[in-house]
């Protein structure tokens, strides 16, 4: 039997139960077999509903992306960090551009931008690339960032993606990776 599992609303995304991966409610260690950290069916994909769970799902499309993208970026305007952070839900992972340490609450995503704030980003889309499910909008692509630094304006190209997802009325990020252009 595969001990990799679908995950609905991301065609062709999967998890699997190696070694050391988390995934909602798996946790493999070394010294550890599987230790079950939730009562859900681990063979259902993990973002759709249970028998007694019920879910109703919010739209979203291309346009929805744009917006929240352009709060995002308008929060970056700001130079707030804690602007920023309230745009991602406080069980977030940011995998951010300039730093190597993933930042996985408000805290260490604020600590992030107090940072990167002081280059002046402005943000903006090249390309996109959306992946629609229930609750779940997944936007990804490049964008570039025009920077100041010492005094000096470049612009910096870059892949990202950007996973929101609805809660409680509100859509928030979940997930967001940036990396910069591997090749000039």
């Amino acid at each position: 039997m595969s001990n990799r599992y679908p995950i609905s609303g991301t065609v062709g995304i999967e998890w699997d139960t190696g070694r050391n991966v988390s995934v909602s409610g798996f946790q493999r260690t070394h010294s550890q077999k599987d230790r079950r950290v939730t009562q859900r069916d681990l063979r259902a994909p993990i973002d759709t509903p249970i028998a007694n769970e019920s879910c109703s799902c919010a739209p979203s499309s291309e346009k929805l992306a744009q917006e929240l993208f352009d709060n995002w970026n308008n929060a970056l305007q700001s130079g707030n960090p804690q602007t920023v952070a309230q745009l991602y839900w406080e069980d977030a992972i940011l995998l951010p551009t300039v730093s190597n340490v993933p930042r996985v609450n408000h805290a260490e995503i604020a600590d992030y931008f107090q940072h990167f704030l002081q280059s002046k980003p402005f943000g903006t889309i090249v390309s996109r690339n959306l992946k629609q499910g229930c609750n779940k909008l997944t936007d990804a692509g490049v964008y570039e960032f025009k920077v100041t630094k010492n005094g000096e304006q470049s612009t910096v190209p870059a892949r990202y993606t950007f996973v929101y997802e609805f809660r409680d009325g509100l859509w928030k990020i979940s997930h967001h990776h940036s990396s910069m252009m591997p090749e000039k």
